[in-house]
């Protein structure tokens, strides 16, 4: 009787560190609120995972912009966090960041001259102070065909070459339909402009973009006159050629899907697309380096009615596996995180059925960026409601624990039954 209710409390115990994926050691339990005494609301722009897994955080609380460095346990480097009264010009909307490898960091933002909507950087040194060689005395912008379209900066990328890559939007102030143009931005390490040109004479909407290695991937929809989608490209180039923006270009054919997000690993291509959201088919699709359909790996794409496919991203590790992450649809407290083989099997070992279910200690309004650290450590921004005002988090996870509990549970299972 002793030893079957010691089997029992070992067996629950067990079971309730299975169910916690939570980094403990970083922050609080794995939790880190950017709330702060007499915060109002705050919410997360960007962030990026550097070097010794600290994290660069591109952040706004109460209207001011904030460029922050966190330790690999979450607590922030005093001397580094900065307010740039440029980033702090009411006339400056920061959208995103990129961190360089010798530890400076880039701030793209959309800057409103009067007139119409440009394309700013702030560059700031590793220590956090601003870059006053970077531009005019820290700050690049502008117009990227010198007229007075509207920019709209979506992304920045940091090539290995020293080089700086933007894609943006463009809107021409006299087209009252208001169609967009991509455009690509290149620029020097300093601030000096390489090339400034559309990605191509035609209205597209830009889909999503990713870049590794100094390849950059843009992936478009091409729109008929009723707002229809009739198709959706992928174009990926080498940055180098970038003035040309011609390289392999393929058309996806079915239904018309527009991707919902790209990831490149390894010289491969992930993609994601939300094929029907009343069924909760959420697919994740693998490509080579050429563009061509790696028909052997295989989504389902069943996410299950619990997950909110419109709140929805993933991430790639190095073994090709894949990591789909949502918020629930239950339970506003719950992340879910669904895992793929490489071959696109869903890991029926990984949580219950190939789903883990996470709990954070306060209401999800929704999730942001997600990245992943070198140990395979998931970093997911979003927002949260705390007596009702809004703040952002970042949360840190340890992708594998869930395997490592059920095979420690095995184990134990195994040895219990197997004594003489």
């Amino acid at each position: 009787m002793k030893i079957h209710c010691l089997f029992v409390c070992f067996y629950f115990l067990i079971l309730h560190s299975y169910a916690q994926q939570l980094d403990v050691k970083f922050s609080r339990d794995g939790l880190l609120v950017f709330k702060e005494l007499k915060m109002i609301s705050s919410h997360i722009i960007d962030f990026d995972v550097i070097e010794d897994s600290k994290i660069n955080v591109l952040y706004e609380s109460d209207g001011k912009k904030r460029l922050t460095r966190l330790y690999k346990d979450g607590k922030k480097e005093l001397h580094f966090n900065i307010t740039s009264s440029n980033l702090n010009n009411q006339n400056t909307i920061p959208v995103g960041m990129s961190s360089k490898s010798d530890g400076s960091v880039l701030v793209l933002s959309n800057f409103w001259n009067g007139y119409s909507w440009m394309i700013s950087i702030n560059g700031f040194y590793e220590d956090g102070s601003v870059d006053h060689e970077f531009g005019h005395s820290g700050v690049y912008k502008k117009n990227i065909l010198n007229n007075l379209d509207d920019n709209y900066g979506q992304y920045i990328y940091a090539s290995s070459n020293n080089e700086i890559i933007v894609v943006a939007k463009v809107r021409d102030i006299n087209v009252s339909n208001k169609k967009e143009k991509i455009a690509i931005l290149k620029l020097s390490d300093i601030g000096e402009t390489l090339s400034s040109s559309l990605y191509d004479d035609h209205h597209f909407t830009l889909n999503c973009s990713a870049m590794e290695d100094d390849y950059l991937l843009l992936a478009y929809s091409e729109s008929v006159d009723n707002g229809e989608e009739q198709s959706t490209y992928l174009a990926g180039f080498d940055s180098n050629q970038m003035a040309s923006n011609n390289l392999y270009c393929l058309t996806i054919e079915e239904d018309y899907q527009s991707f919902d997000h790209i990831v490149l690993s390894n010289e491969e291509l992930y993609t994601s697309q939300m094929e029907n959201a009343s069924e909760g088919v959420y697919r994740i699709r693998k490509y080579g380096a050429k563009g061509n359909l790696e028909t052997s790996f295989f989504d389902s794409g069943e996410m299950g009615f619990s997950a909110d496919i419109y709140n929805t991203d993933f991430v790639v590790n190095e073994e090709g596996e894949v990591f789909v992450i949502s918020t629930s649809l239950d339970s506003e407290f719950e992340i879910l995180i669904k895992k793929l083989l490489s071959n696109g099997d869903i890991d029926t070992d990984y949580g219950t059925n190939g789903v883990a279910s996470v709990f954070l200690k306060y209401p999800i309004l929704s999730l942001n960026k997600i990245r992943l650290g070198v140990k395979n450590e998931l970093y997911i921004s979003g927002a949260m409601s705390i007596e009702g005002d809004s703040f952002g988090f970042i949360t840190k996870l340890k992708l594998n624990i869930q395997q490592l509990k059920r095979e420690k549970l095995e184990k134990f299972l195994e040895n219990l039954f197997t004594k003489e």
